[in-house]
């Protein structure tokens, strides 16, 4: 974990210090931003957002023995209370610049080889595939949960170990810049686009824009040692990266990865130039193509093929993305809950539709709501529900009034469709379905909730597994 001394954060941050006599000390101390799991000795750096203000619990830092404070702003109050405790006070232009600093700061000072993923969908099933992939060959920390943003990677980078080699970090956003300033932090050795689709259309206007921000990731690699890993390559894509990388590029083209055996828990394969054959608790074309870029990342970073094989039998599918449950009926439930765009729900359903993977007679699919479409929402449903219409499904269910579009556009399919007002009555249709010969996959996007339905279906039988 990152320590600095009060020199250290004046000269990073550029930092004023407020108490005279108080930081003249060389003793380091780690930073923290919650004075709620503030441990006596930290900096309290206060951050300030929409919400809320941390400067609002400067006095309760001081009072549970912080050693020192980074603030933007100062009350007389606070230097008073600080004084009388033995506290630094450092005054910064903006304590969440300085965050950032000095969290590059520390990345450089441990210098492990930094692989930075991005993506549409797939970013963290990415960093856990890759994590996986470099267990066995060298020590790693990653991104935890949803650090993602621009106070996300920053906490990820300081609580970094000094021993680590490998810092793998999620970088997500909402709009054009965002990418670009996670970047800066971390300065990535090798750069991982798993995908550019339309998610956070909404935010962005265009795919042109969306493919705009997630290569901003690419403009901080060095062009001579980096590595930029395209998952799913599109025209736009190339065309961008042409325009902004001059270094080393791979793409995940046809034939890249060759499965050699897809069986209902594992999925075997080789990638091109390889003789190792991997496996992996995963199944369809995404998930191929998200394990493609961990492997070429791990063997980037230095870690042999062999190992990079034994590494990822441990990984197993991030829950909401893809985890499988079996059911005491024998039915399955695959949860995709935590996310959905058109894209990703086309990919779940053909992987859901492979019998090697899934041999069952009856797949149902049930689904919510896509957020972030912005004005191509209605339609973008639609179009999904007339694309299933044509996929060999046992019976579409959607739940609420937004998802009821894709309904609409799959009415005159084969299959059973059946548009529901809310999860009460989606669970009441489909539990009648659950049986030995059943499988059936839950997707929408995080704000549709569809966990608690993959809560409550799995609830009303005895998970096995």
């Amino acid at each position: 974990m990152a320590e600095f001394s009060a020199g250290e954060v004046i000269e990073i941050a550029a930092a004023r210090n407020l108490v005279e006599g108080a930081a003249v000390t060389a003793l380091k101390r780690s930073i923290s931003t919650d004075t709620r799991t503030l441990e006596h000795g930290q900096w309290y750096l206060a951050l300030s957002g929409e919400i809320h203000d941390g400067h609002k619990f400067v006095p309760n830092a001081i009072a549970r023995g912080a050693g020192g404070c980074i603030v933007s702003r100062t009350e007389d109050e606070w230097l008073k209370a600080a004084k009388a405790a033995g506290c630094a006070i450092l005054q910064v232009d903006n304590t969440l610049s300085s965050y950032q600093e000095l969290a590059t700061s520390w990345r450089r000072k441990i210098n492990p080889v930094v692989i930075g993923i991005t993506g549409s969908s797939g970013k963290t099933t990415t960093k856990e595939m890759v994590a996986a992939a470099v267990r066995l060959g060298l020590r790693y920390h990653k991104s935890q949960a949803n650090e993602n943003n621009e106070i996300g990677v920053p906490k990820t980078i300081l609580s970094m170990p000094s021993d680590s080699q490998v810092l793998i970090v999620e970088m997500a956003m909402r709009g054009l810049g965002q990418i670009a300033e996670l970047a800066k932090t971390a300065l990535p050795d090798v750069g991982i686009i798993t995908c550019a689709g339309t998610a956070h259309i909404e935010l962005l206007g265009s795919v042109e824009n969306i493919v705009k921000a997630k290569c901003e990731l690419l403009e901080y690699l060095d062009p001579q040692k980096g590595l930029a890993i395209i998952g799913a390559p599109t025209d736009l894509l190339r065309k961008r990266i042409k325009e902004i990388y001059s270094g080393k590029t791979v793409f995940c083209e046809p034939g890249s990865v060759e499965e050699t055996a897809v069986l209902p828990q594992v999925t075997k394969f080789k990638i091109r130039g390889c003789d190792v054959e991997f496996k992996i608790r995963a199944h369809g074309a995404y998930h191929m193509q998200d394990v493609w870029c961990a492997i070429v990342a791990a063997h980037q970073a230095g870690v042999a093929y062999e190992e990079i094989a034994e590494g990822l039998k441990n990984y197993a599918p991030v829950e909401g993305r893809g985890t499988r449950l079996e059911l005491k009926s024998g039915a399955v439930v695959v949860d995709e809950s935590y996310n959905a765009n058109p894209e990703s729900v086309r990919c779940a359903v053909e992987a859901l539709l492979d019998s090697r993977a899934f041999p069952f007679d009856k797949k149902y699919v049930i689904l919510g709501e896509m957020a972030e479409l912005g004005e191509t929402a209605e339609a973008a449903h639609y179009d999904l529900g007339k694309w299933l219409s044509g996929q060999a499904v046992t019976m579409l269910v959607t739940v609420g009034e937004k998802a009821a579009v894709i309904a609409d556009g799959a009415r005159g399919a084969a299959f059973t469709i059946k548009a529901c007002r809310d999860q009460k009555e989606a669970e009441e249709v489909v539990r009648r379905e659950l049986s030995k010969d059943a499988c059936v996959m839950v997707k929408g996007s995080h704000c549709a909730n569809l966990d608690k339905l993959v809560e409550s279906l799995v609830a009303s039988e005895q998970a096995v597994s």
